[in-house]
């Protein structure tokens, strides 16, 4: 029995390997991602998961992303204590739920970031001890991802031997690497994903509510900030089926003349071209935004590998992100500007469903099989 835990930008997912079956573990709340936030508070327990996540826009400073403060690395113990909490908040929910024993008589993988320096693996190997783990295992992201992805015949086998490409558009950002015979010879890494169209969802319906409204700024006020951001989760969502979307939030906010409400309707195509705006003015681009970037992106790791586009045995897409037609069609794009139509169609592979964000877990619980 083996527990692959991805510890993401955002949130954290657990797989459990039994026998040859690795399966996603809901935590205690019925859900198969736990946010990794933690909010701390003078002469109060810390906060974790959801409960802390919800205060993020609600004006707490306190509230910190595990993650990050991982990515940082400049303070060891806040970063393996906030970690540790998050971890056992979720890895004893899992292993109790299945009755798999003790925490400390299962085998662990943890994930970590292909931008991760041995520092900071380090620190994450050390929360995840604190967490109970007995001497866990450490893989990278896209490895456990391309694992994943060969056991579930999403790839074939023969793709192990080869250059593959893997594009994890994640929560924050976007890492894009060269993996061979499982480890990364090359990664770039950029600030696209999840959180880059929340803030421009925000972003549209703040503005239009001031229009509309005689210059009333949602943003300025915590809580109706916190509830905006608590809206366009959802709305994203509805984006990668739907091409328009309705919003209704009553009682956002309130003047002197009494409670205001806020009715918009959202196109996907205003919101792309937005995110592209953004993009190309933070990247200094002229072109396309999402697509230039991810091109520029895959066209470094090719550089640093010293391998063509030909050469590849695939360029597998994953991470919850991708999920929206945003970005997964500017990696489309992107591959098409690389190499071709018929070099996309041969060579990109999007993983479709729940399984984008479940792979790096499931990956990490098969991962021993190749130790």
């Amino acid at each position: 029995m083996v527990l692959g835990v991805d510890f993401g930008t955002s949130s954290l997912r657990c797989a459990l390997l039994e026998g040859d079956k690795s399966t996603i573990v809901e935590d205690r709340d019925g859900s198969r991602d736990t946010p990794s936030y933690v909010l701390y508070e003078e002469g109060s327990d810390p906060v974790l998961g959801r409960l802390a996540k919800q205060k993020l826009h609600a004006g707490q400073k306190e509230v910190l992303s595990v993650h990050e403060i991982l990515a940082e690395g400049e303070d060891r113990t806040k970063g393996v204590d906030s970690a540790s909490l998050i971890l056992r908040e979720v890895i004893v929910d899992a292993i109790e739920k299945r009755g798999a024993g003790l925490i400390g008589e299962v085998e662990s993988v943890v994930t970590y970031a292909p931008n991760f320096t041995p520092f900071q693996q380090e620190i994450l190997v050390d929360a995840a001890k604190s967490a109970g783990l007995i001497d866990p295992y450490v893989v990278c992201e896209p490895v456990g991802a391309l694992i994943a992805a060969r056991k579930l015949e999403i790839i074939p086998a023969t793709t192990k031997a080869k250059n593959c490409i893997v594009v994890d558009v994640g929560h924050g950002v976007m890492h894009v690497s060269v993996v061979k015979d499982d480890d990364v010879v090359a990664t770039k890494s950029s600030v696209i994903g999840g959180a880059l169209l929340q803030d421009t969802l925000v972003q549209f319906l703040a503005e239009k509510f001031e229009e509309k409204n005689g210059g009333i700024k949602l943003r300025d006020d915590a809580l109706s900030l916190q509830r905006l951001y608590d809206e366009v989760e959802g709305i994203a969502a509805e984006l990668s089926k739907k091409s328009r979307v309705d919003v209704d939030l009553p009682y956002i906010t309130a003047d002197e003349k009494g409670p205001k409400h806020l009715n918009e309707s959202i196109s996907l195509s205003v919101v792309k071209s937005m995110v592209d705006e953004k993009v190309k003015a933070d990247e200094g681009l002229i072109g396309d935004g999402v697509s230039d970037v991810v091109m520029n992106d895959l066209m470094d790791v090719l550089t640093q590998s010293k391998t063509t586009p030909f050469e590849l045995g695939t360029i597998l897409v994953v991470g919850g992100a991708s999920l929206s037609p945003i970005f997964k069609d500017g990696v489309k794009e992107a591959a098409v500007k690389m190499g071709g139509e018929d070099f996309m169609v041969k060579t990109l592979n999007v993983v479709e469903g729940g399984g984008r964000e479940d792979l790096t877990a499931i990956g990490a619980s098969l991962a021993l099989e190749g130790i």
